[in-house]
């Protein structure tokens, strides 16, 4: 999760807040109407891997989003493997997959190696638990699809290896240097999850159950899922926030964990909501909990009228589209990104490449 702050705060749901105009067409019409076609995810896939995706959110420099580069890799990734699962492969995906892989490996440590690394399998690979669950989860899409090779495969028992051991002496580790977000062990407990189905691997699976087992009963305290804590997990930012929820909700479903559900059901039931009354289709949700004024960040993306977030709404499209219980929910988001604007930037979407593998990754996703 982005952690550099921010203070513009435009408009972005004024159609929420102010009114309607055209009504809504049918869910699994405008879902069809910006599903990413092959032309262009190889126009995203070509700026992820040429130019690569800027450390910022909508092409604003004030807004700083430092682990672009490694999120823009990680969910085109998903997306291909999601396609290849559903049988609509991209083709020549092996080649494509490889070459994110390869990214990650590379350009996308960039915001990580200020902290310890690590020797996995000839790489210097970052400590950071958010940099090891990604490039974990992108080596099991591979395996997943079947389009693994031995070097792959080798890298994902030795990551997967090095991750247990970690765990084993911190069970929550640092995201960036010391700053410990629960949230962000989710790609990692989804990862070794997966690990551990997919290799057979019980060592794996059992630290992957360890691990969700610990952001459960995080999520269980009297004040809720914190934010930050330390390293022996006493919350540091008790107050929960939607990005936190949506982001382990989803993740964990990735890993088709059932406490998935329990990030899900708190964040849709308490943060999410239906401005414009049950008669309209369209959702969008809070950063903060009722009654309180937080700020925004880079975590929440901008804040509109009513403290609804631009990150928690965009984090809980992929949270309720994993989830059997919040169809209807995922439906009147989507509905939302439309009339916020997302179309343009998934026609063009070499422009804001980080904006459209988040909102594609978010319709796209399913158990794996």
């Amino acid at each position: 999760m982005p952690r550099a702050p921010f203070r513009i705060r435009p408009p972005f749901l004024a159609l929420l807040m102010g009114g309607l105009g055209a009504p809504a067409i049918a869910g699994e019409a405008l879902s069809a109407s910006m599903a990413p076609t092959p032309q262009a995810l190889e126009k995203l896939e070509r700026q992820i891997l040429g130019g690569g995706c800027a450390p910022r959110l909508l092409g604003d420099s004030s807004r700083r989003f430092v682990e672009s580069q490694l999120l823009c890799d990680a969910h085109l990734s998903f997306i291909l493997v999601q396609l290849a699962l559903d049988g609509t492969p991209l083709p020549e995906s092996p080649r494509r997959l490889k070459a994110l892989l390869t990214d990650a490996l590379s350009r996308g440590r960039g915001p990580f190696l200020k902290g310890t690394t690590t020797r996995v399998r000839g790489h210097t690979l970052p400590d950071s638990v958010l940099y090891r669950g990604y490039v974990l989860l992108m080596l099991a899409g591979m395996e997943r699809a079947g389009m693994a090779d031995a070097e792959s495969t080798a890298l994902f028992d030795a990551l997967a290896t090095s991750l247990e051991s970690a765990l084993s002496r911190q069970l929550l580790l640092p995201s960036f240097t010391r700053s410990i977000w629960p949230c962000d062990s989710a790609p990692a407990a989804a990862g070794l999850l997966l690990h551990g189905r997919l290799r057979g691997n019980d060592s794996s699976r059992v630290m992957g159950e360890r691990l969700t087992a610990r952001l459960a009963q995080l999520a269980a305290l009297p004040t809720g899922f914190p934010t930050r804590v330390n390293a022996e997990g006493h919350p540091v930012e008790p107050t929960p926030r939607a990005t936190t929820l949506a982001w382990t909700g989803a993740f964990l479903s990735m890993g088709a964990h059932p406490t998935a559900s329990t990030f899900t059901t708190t964040l849709v039931k308490g943060y999410c909501d239906r401005p414009g009354g049950e008669l309209l289709p369209f959702a969008a949700c809070r950063e903060w909990p009722r009654g309180i004024d937080g700020p925004e960040d880079s975590a929440s993306g901008p804040l509109m009228q009513g403290g609804y977030s631009v990150g928690a709404s965009t984090l809980a499209l992929a949270a309720t589209h994993l989830s059997n219980d919040y169809q209807s929910w995922h439906r009147d988001l989507v509905n939302s990104a439309r009339e916020m604007g997302i179309r343009p930037l998934l026609e063009k979407p070499h422009r804001h490449p980080l904006e459209a593998a988040l909102y594609w990754w978010g319709t796209t996703a399913r158990p794996w």
